[in-house]
């Protein structure tokens, strides 16, 4: 056999080992599933993914819905040609998350055989400042007569965290701070005092609390009691 004829056949060969078109449009996405790690709650977290057009006929991304609104996806082309690669830009903001996370978003496309394509984002949001308890639901408090209660404030961050403008959100409610900056790994803790006046069977309020923390730059401890007459004598 000659030479240039070996060539030509070996040519050949590769060419038709080479992966064909799919028949029609086709979703192939580069990898479906982003793992964020560890993060603060309150932190975003932006991820491209990338998808291309396997088949032979153009694509057509009919629509894109996330599972949550906080997730918010930007999608760089609508119809993608034959063999052409589109992205979709993903941002996923933890601010009302805590715990492992799992948010999904849904690609609606013409592909025959696969109509919705899902992309996952996941993780675990971890909070920076830890309230215990977050919320005081307290029961048969009297009016007139003053309770006390501890609420503990951990930074689970490594930087020290500093807290400032302490308040409440109605006078039947007072706070004590027992200081102002929290150490990496430490704990402070306030000390809020409940005294009921008469008028309502329900004291609804909050305790608010600045901090320096770029992720929770406010703190709100929910206060809910239900407030019972005093004692006749």
């Amino acid at each position: 056999m000659r030479p240039i004829t070996v060539v030509l056949l070996a040519l050949l060969g590769c060419l038709t080992a080479l992966p064909a078109l799919a028949e029609g449009p086709k979703m192939a996405v580069e990898k479906a599933d982003f793992d964020f790690g560890q993060i603060f709650q309150g932190e975003k977290v932006e991820h491209t993914f990338r998808f291309q057009n396997a088949g032979d006929e153009p694509l057509v991304i009919d629509r894109v819905r996330s599972s949550c609104g906080c997730t918010a996806a930007l999608l760089s082309t609508k119809i993608i040609a034959a063999g052409d690669v589109a992205e979709l830009k993903a941002t996923f903001d933890s601010a009302r998350f805590s715990g492992a996370v799992v948010k999904t978003i849904y690609l609606y496309s013409n592909d025959p055989v696969q109509q919705v394509t899902e992309l996952h984002m996941r993780g675990t949001v971890k909070q920076e400042i830890v309230m215990s308890p977050s919320r005081l639901d307290l029961q048969n408090l009297v009016v007139g007569a003053s309770k006390e209660f501890a609420v503990t404030l951990s930074n689970q961050s490594k930087n020290p965290l500093a807290l400032s403008g302490l308040q409440t959100t109605t006078p039947e409610l007072t706070a004590v701070l027992s200081a102002e900056q929290i150490a990496p790994g430490g704990e402070v803790s306030i000390t809020v005092r409940v005294t009921p006046k008469e008028g309502s069977g329900r004291l609804n309020g909050y305790v608010l609390l600045q901090t320096n923390s770029e992720h929770v730059p406010e703190l709100r401890l929910p206060i809910y009691a239900s407030v019972a007459p005093p004692a006749s004598k």
